[in-house]
């Protein structure tokens, strides 16, 4: 029989880890070829029946491989068993994960640190492919930046991003005295560059999950530093981010809602050319403080665009917007009036942007987050005076979530059952659409509703101890503590589980980085640190470490 040493394991599951870490920002291929090395690996180490008996003997391996054992409780009772076995098909890395890294022999910590650069590496390269096509080397035109995510989804990239900078941050913070000036000025160059990626992919996702980050940094200074000034220069830059973020969103708020002042007795009634404007007094949208359906001549409009630009008014713009519509609003933003001569008083430039869907001239050169809040501000306008969730991202979560929660009433104990979600929501659109048009009818996108509808109110709380007793043993863990932080808001805002590449970015770093620090053991006194080497801990005692003395 085929005899391996344990440097030889240890380096087969070094290379699985290596390879699903490069291949989640980068191929699905690659993580499925790192998990059969796991696999294959774990089958080679043998003694399967005790190590299985390791394994549902720690606290902390039940309660991460008990979301999986559920959705498969959960098929006894569902009726569609096609879309119940996908879903276990999907999730099947949460059991699978947590049973190789924390059964297996894990490599050296040095081993361990390269998988997290190779991770970070991947990433990089990543963006590097994204600029190609941003700068149309690949042929490819932008469209919308969201599309610089080359390979997966670019909510799940600017996650990826956000760790690798948290990452590259722990490291900085652990090393620098060690470390050379090309590698701590490479360090540098490298958060910038990926924290400049995050920006530009325009994701509100990764910005909402950076800023926590940012704040629970600062937080870890405060709380583990023994030096009085770093505490003191750490409390004044969270304030101070606090209030220019607070400050930062008001201003732009306040743009989304000021108006300009006018008198509807005093409003030009005609065009230049004789035709009558039409003005929607009780339309409240407004473009940099002027009212959108003020002073508006659709005939001059549809008469004049066509002298401007070769797309056709009635088409769409390169947003999947109607042209109409986009230059309407950006007239507006421009402060011109709605007809012949406003249209003639566009440059070139105003055209072309109307062409890839700027509703406002100031958002043209602005970077993606000071867009997404007006956006956001302008959904929420747009909610408050029609109702209308159509096309927006923000509202249409909130009826997706109000049409989940009226299905988990109805079964609030054991839930529908694993495969049957999409089956119940659409039976409850039939019953009351909310003014959704039949493609935008959607499934929740919160994890936890999601699993609450599926799996009911015993599965929701298994999955919510699945989430906080791990965090409760490594809160002093900051790696832990920035994934915990980036997981639970992308599990708020969308559901991670219900992908390939989601699922297994939080089965695979989630375990990993409990597998790489069994001991929980992080300094009180110096902060950023990594587990200790003092001592020798089973992750199957792990409730039984204390956290070792300075």
């Amino acid at each position: 029989m085929l005899k391996i040493s344990t440097a030889q394991h240890q380096n087969l599951v070094f290379w699985g880890l290596a390879l699903i870490a490069l291949g989640l920002p980068l191929s699905v291929f690659l993580v499925s070829i790192g998990t059969f090395v796991l696999a294959g690996n774990w089958l080679l180490e043998r003694r399967y029946l005790a190590r299985l008996k390791q394994f549902f003997k720690d606290p902390v391996s039940i309660v991460l491989s008990s979301v999986f054992v559920l959705h498969v409780i959960g098929m006894a009772y569902t009726e569609n068993l096609d879309q119940g076995l996908k879903e276990l098909r999907i999730k099947l890395p949460l059991l699978l994960l947590p049973l190789f890294l924390f059964t297996s022999k894990l490599p050296g910590r040095q081993r361990i640190k390269d998988v997290l650069m190779l991770f970070v590496l991947a990433c990089v390269i990543s963006t590097g492919l994204g600029m190609l096509r941003y700068f149309g080397f690949t042929g490819d035109e932008i469209i919308n930046k969201r599309w610089l995510s080359v390979f997966i989804s670019h909510i799940r990239f600017g996650l990826m991003l956000d760790l690798s900078i948290f990452i590259l941050i722990y490291y900085l913070a652990t090393n620098w005295r060690a470390w050379s000036i090309f590698q701590i000025g490479l360090t540098v160059a490298l958060i910038f560059w990926l924290f400049f990626f995050v920006v530009l992919i325009e994701g509100a996702t990764a910005y909402l999950a950076f800023g926590l980050m940012v704040g629970l940094s600062i937080l870890f200074l405060i709380l583990r530093s023994n030096s009085v000034k770093i505490k003191l220069f750490s409390g004044v830059a969270l304030i101070v981010i606090g209030l220019a973020s607070v400050l930062y969103i008001n201003r732009i708020y306040d743009n989304q809602r000021s108006e300009i002042p006018f008198n509807y007795l005093t409003l030009t009634v005609k065009t230049a050319n004789g035709r009558y404007y039409a003005h929607q007094k009780d339309v409240p949208y407004r473009e940099n403080g002027h009212r959108i359906w003020n002073f508006v001549c659709m005939e001059e409009l549809e008469n004049e665009w066509p002298k401007v630009s070769q797309r056709p008014i009635d088409s769409l713009d390169q947003r999947g917007q109607a042209i109409r519509f986009t230059a309407i609003r950006y007239l507006t933003s421009k402060g011109l009036l709605k007809d012949s001569v406003g249209v003639h008083r566009l440059t070139a430039q105003d055209v072309e942007n109307i062409e890839k869907g700027y509703t406002n001239y100031k958002y043209v050169g602005n970077w993606g987050v000071s867009r997404r809040i007006a956006q956001a501000f302008w959904e929420l306008e747009v909610y408050q005076h029609k109702q209308d969730a159509n096309y927006s991202s923000l509202f249409q979560r909130w009826v997706y979530a109000k049409v989940g929660i009226s299905i988990f009433k109805e079964h609030p104990i054991f839930g529908i059952g694993t495969g049957d979600i999409l089956d119940e929501y659409r039976k409850a659109y039939e019953k009351n659409d909310h003014g959704l048009i039949p493609k935008l009818q959607g499934i929740s996108h919160n994890q936890p509703l999601t699993v609450a509808i599926e799996l009911g109110m015993v599965g929701l709380i298994v999955f919510l101890i699945s989430l906080f007793y791990p965090l409760r043993l490594y809160h002093r863990d900051y790696l832990y503590v920035m994934f915990f932080t980036l997981i639970m808001v992308s599990f708020m805002t969308d559901n991670t589980l219900d992908s390939q590449s989601g699922v297994t970015l939080y089965a695979f770093f989630n375990a990993f980085l409990m597998a790489r620090n069994p001991l929980n053991q992080v300094s009180s006194t110096t902060l950023l640190i990594g587990p200790s080497n003092s001592g020798q801990c089973s992750f199957l005692g792990v409730l039984q470490c204390i956290v070792a003395p300075a």
